[in-house]
Formats: structure tokens, C-alpha cells, sequence
């Protein structure tokens, strides 16, 4: 152990003449370890949040998707759908094509979002364990069916069992390359199908999704038999989304995008990541205003062994290696605060993971308690962090001690 060192952890654990020093030091201590406590636990609590976020996003969002820059819809033969079929990481692919239409049914009207879908959708996203009312199926009776949102249903008026009395709903959107006339045959292209069901996930899905063969969206449409809005893909590991994003990429080519669940939704991507940030900021501050506690301890300790300087001084002492005493007298303040802060921290996420002492205090929303997920990387960023600002007020404070002497 070198000099500096050696005499710092003397004066870290030696009592000091004024009591004062001692209480000030032991305020500085409680004061960063409780704000590097707070850190972990809000950052934790927030990961939490991002996590039930994104499930709910999950529900109605694919984990990646392709879509054309520049059109609103593609043929499925302009990019290597079979390739990108047969990759390794790739657990189910499915064509899915969407569009606003006007649902009607007896004398209620609404607008709604048509996914037209197949079979292999039911592997991307189990909406037919969603079920409220009848069965997710695309076929009924033998013809093609549909399956509404709850809040669909409701707001058209669906009564209970319309599925087995054999229920129809009219679908009905603008021509392609029709014309405004006041005959509706000549303007709107309208289809006749069968309810089947109804399923709730989520409020903006249940508002208004209604899920149609894909077949049957095309015709009312007067698309082509390969033409799609998107394709959904999910990976067979959540890991595998990442590189499968960028081996699709290069496949697809510079004409398609590739959106993982967060580029499909960049408002609530940007409000994450400005959350996040501000978090940090405000509770950093809070933390930079805990170490003028440690630069008191230590300005009062530097004025208590003012001797002792003069006598390491006067024994051939440099300026620099006095300094060093006292930066890593308060550096160990700072660190110890730290450490007994994130103990604390993690025992309070721990506790909350898995008893969800802290309730959320609604029975209305997704999780009744506050969700926790500890992160290592945040363990570390925010001990790094600390250190880092009681170094740089500890290193503001040594740096006077050349005048403090005189």
C-alpha cells in the first residue's frame, strides 16, 4: 500500500478532534447512499414499465416487420419470401394486409382496421387464446368469417350468440379507380361476411381490428393475389432479433424497411428513451448536490490535520502526493456510499419482484404492483456514475489545499 493510500484510510476510519467532522462525514455517507439507492430502484421501477410496454405493444405489434419505403402495399415475389421463410432464426412468417373500411350491421355503422390474414398468423400472435364471445376462425359455415374486437362488436350492436345464428356484417371501402357519383355501386366496392367471433387484447385493438381472411380483403380491395401491407415475422428467440433484423435487411434490399417493436412505434420508442434521460439527469443532480456534503467533511478534515500536512511537508512530501491523501480520503466516502446504496437498492427490487409489496392501487391496470427488473448494466452505470461525480467534487476541493496551508 502506498503513502497516500495508507494515510487516507487512517484518516477514513480515525477519529477526528472535531466531532463535527465525523457527523458531517457520516451525513455525507447516508446522503449518497440513499440517493444511489433511489437511482436503482426509479431506473428499476422504469425498466419495468419499458417491459410491460412492450408486452402490450407485443400484443398487437409483430417483433419484426417488413414494410415498403416508398408504397403502401408490395407483391411478396418482389422480395425472397421463401428465403426468408427458410432462415434458421425465423420461427413463423405471415403476409398480412391492411386498410380502413366501413363496417355495417343492421342499422349501425363504424370505421375500422381490416387485417386481412392466414393461418400462419395464429403462430406470430395467439389472438385466438383472446377470445371472448364464439371462436377465432376465418372460416364458418363453410364461407369466409371474420372476428371483431369487442369494442367493435359493441359499438355495432353485436348481440350475444350471433355467432351460431349465423350473424353478417357488410364490409364496404372506396374503389380503387371508381369515381364520385351518387350511386354507391360505382364509388364503393362492398362484401357480405360472416361473424364469428370476438376477441379483447388491448384498447386500441378492441376499438377497432377486425381480422378477414386475406383472400377476402384482396378481392374487396381489387388487389392482385400476392399484394401485401406487411409481413410479420417472429423469431424462435427474443435474442435472435437483432441479427435476424439485419440478415432480413440485406435480403430485402434498400427498398424495404425492417422495424423491430419500437421503430414500429417511434412516439412511444422517443418517449422512452426522454423518460430515461430525464430520470438520470435529476436524480444525478441530486446526487452532485449530496457530494457538497463530502466537500465539507473534507475542507473541515483538511483544516483539522492542517499539521499534519505542514509535518508530511516538511518530511519531503510533494504537494501532489498531499493532495492525493485527502482525494482518496473523500473518494472512499463517496465509493462506500455507493456500495452500501446498491446493496440497498437491489435488496429493495429483489423484495418487490418477488412479494409486489408496493401495489399499484387500481385494480383497472395491466400489474397490481409496481413492476421491478434489476439490470446489471444499470448496477454498474450507476456506480460508475457516483464515483465520477464525487471525484470530480472531490478533485475541485484538493485542488485548494496549496491555499488552505498558507
Amino acid at each position: 500500500m502506498n503513502l497516500p493510500l495508507y494515510v487516507a484510510w487512517r484518516y477514513f476510519f480515525s477519529k477526528k478532534k472535531l466531532k463535527v467532522i465525523n457527523i458531517i462525514s457520516l451525513i455525507s455517507l447516508i446522503g449518497i447512499a440513499i440517493t444511489t439507492m433511489a437511482l436503482l430502484v426509479v431506473i428499476s421501477v422504469f425498466n419495468g414499465f419499458t417491459s410491460v410496454g412492450t408486452k402490450i405493444l407485443s400484443s398487437s405489434n409483430p417483433p419484426l416487420l417488413i414494410e415498403a419505403k416508398k408504397s403502401k402495399v408490395f407483391s411478396l415475389d418482389s422480395i425472397p419470401f421463401n428465403k426468408i421463410k427458410s432462415l434458421q432464426k425465423v420461427y413463423a412468417i405471415s403476409p398480412v394486409l391492411k386498410e380502413n373500411a366501413l363496417i355495417s350491421f343492421g342499422q349501425s355503422q363504424g370505421l375500422v382496421l381490416m387485417k386481412g390474414i392466414d393461418e400462419s398468423y395464429y403462430k406470430i400472435n395467439r389472438i385466438d387464446t383472446s377470445i371472448v364471445y364464439g371462436r377465432f376462425s376465418l372460416k364458418s359455415f363453410g364461407t369466409d368469417a371474420c372476428v371483431l374486437g369487442i369494442g367493435v362488436a359493441a359499438n355495432i350492436g353485436m348481440p350475444n350468440n350471433a355467432e351460431r345464428m349465423g350473424a353478417i356484417i357488410q364490409l364496404i371501402v372506396p374503389k380503387r379507380e371508381g369515381r364520385i357519383s351518387i350511386s354507391q355501386e360505382e364509388t364503393f366496392n362492398s362484401q357480405d361476411i360472416l361473424y364469428s367471433g370476438s376477441f379483447r387484447m388491448d384498447a386500441q385493438m378492441d376499438e377497432d381490428n377486425v381480422f378477414l381472411p386475406i383472400g377476402f380483403v384482396r378481392e374487396l380491395l381489387d388487389y392482385d393475389n400476392n399484394e401485401v401491407s406487411s409481413v410479420f415475422i417472429r423469431p424462435k428467440s427474443d435474442n435472435d432479433i437483432k441479427k435476424l433484423k439485419s440478415e432480413i435487411k440485406e435480403l430485402v434490399g434498400e427498398d424495404y424497411e425492417v422495424k423491430d417493436i419500437f421503430e414500429q412505434e417511434p412516439i412511444y420508442q422517443k418517449v422512452v428513451k426522454v423518460e430515461r434521460l430525464g430520470v438520470y439527469v435529476i436524480l444525478s443532480f441530486i446526487i452532485f448536490i449530496a457530494t457538497f456534503n463530502v466537500m465539507g467533511s473534507l475542507s473541515l478534515l483538511i483544516m483539522d490535520k492542517k499539521k499534519d500536512i505542514l509535518i508530511l511537508r516538511s518530511m519531503g512530501a510533494t504537494l501532489g502526493s498531499v493532495r492525493s491523501i485527502y482525494f482518496l480520503n473523500g473518494l472512499m466516502l463517496s465509493f462506500v456510499g455507493a456500495v452500501i446504496g446498491l446493496l440497498l437498492g437491489i435488496g429493495v427490487c429483489l423484495v418487490q419482484q418477488q412479494f409486489g409489496i408496493i401495489k399499484m392501487g387500481a385494480d383497472i391496470l395491466v400489474v397490481d404492483s409496481f413492476p421491478i427488473e434489476l439490470r446489471f448494466l444499470d448496477i454498474i452505470s450507476i456506480f460508475s456514475l457516483v464515483l465520477s461525480i464525487g471525484a470530480v467534487s472531490v478533485a475541485i476541493m484538493v485542488s485548494r489545499i496549496n491555499l488552505i496551508i498558507k
